[in-house]
């Protein structure tokens, strides 16, 4: 509930300051999504098939790399199919090397409670020249919006086409951080036009090591779909 706190402060805080006794506007209905009264239905949630997951590796930014035969630094992190083919939309710009990503799972490692940081990337079909007018189902407020779909990419530290604050190429995996992969994934597709769709915007969230919580997951073989779902 946190999340949606903080997405909706405003209104969060209108419903606290009248003790949550609104009964009307975005903040009564607000309200009634907190109740349940109001449904939030996700209109175009793809089919199962593109959210099957699968493991990869990445070099944590939060652990040095050590050096050595035999040492194992990639961890190993879940993403799904319409991750891996959103992001495979953008490959002229935007490589595995550049996020760090690991395919051979031999070269990696499962380690309980990692998260690797995510890169979320938001397109929408080349084509769409008008927004779709929509009713958010917290707020009941009529919006515009074009009709996205947003693959969530896994990424680690790399020497591939990074650079650090100066604008130097960095040549140092060790002092490689999050914030340079950021800033490269984004200039690598932000505003790109690939295999039919545009890339209107990236989200990022931040690596994390919590204590509990990991859930391995095998790379699917068969029926793995290659395209993006359709409108």
């Amino acid at each position: 509930m946190a999340k949606k706190h903080r997405r909706f402060g405003a209104l969060h805080k209108t419903l606290k300051d009248t003790n949550y006794s609104a009964t009307s506007g975005a903040a009564g209905e607000y309200l009634n999504f907190l109740k349940g009264t109001n449904k939030l239905v996700v209109a175009r949630k793809p089919d199962a098939k593109y959210l099957v997951r699968f493991n990869v590796g990445v070099i944590p930014f939060d652990i040095e790399p050590k050096t050595g035969a035999g040492v194992l630094n990639a961890y190993q992190g879940a993403m799904t199919i319409l991750g891996n083919n959103v992001a495979a939309l953008f490959s002229a710009t935007l490589t595995d090397a550049m996020l760090g990503i690991e395919r051979d799972l031999t070269k990696t490692k499962e380690v309980p409670g990692f998260y690797p940081a995510v890169a979320r990337i938001a397109t929408i079909p080349a084509s769409a020249t008008t927004k779709d007018s929509k009713t958010s189902g917290i707020t009941k407020r009529a919006y515009k919006a074009f009709p996205t779909r947003t693959g969530g990419v896994p990424y680690g530290r790399t020497i591939t086409s990074v650079k650090d604050d100066s604008g130097a190429t960095i040549s140092d995996i060790s002092k490689e951080t999050e914030e340079d992969s950021r800033v490269a994934i984004m200039t690598a597709v932000k505003g790109i036009t690939a295999g039919g769709h545009k890339c209107t915007s990236v989200s990022f969230s931040p690596e994390l090591h919590p204590e509990a919580g990991f859930f391995g997951v095998a790379k699917p073989t068969t029926n793995v779909p290659t395209d993006i779902p359709a409108n």
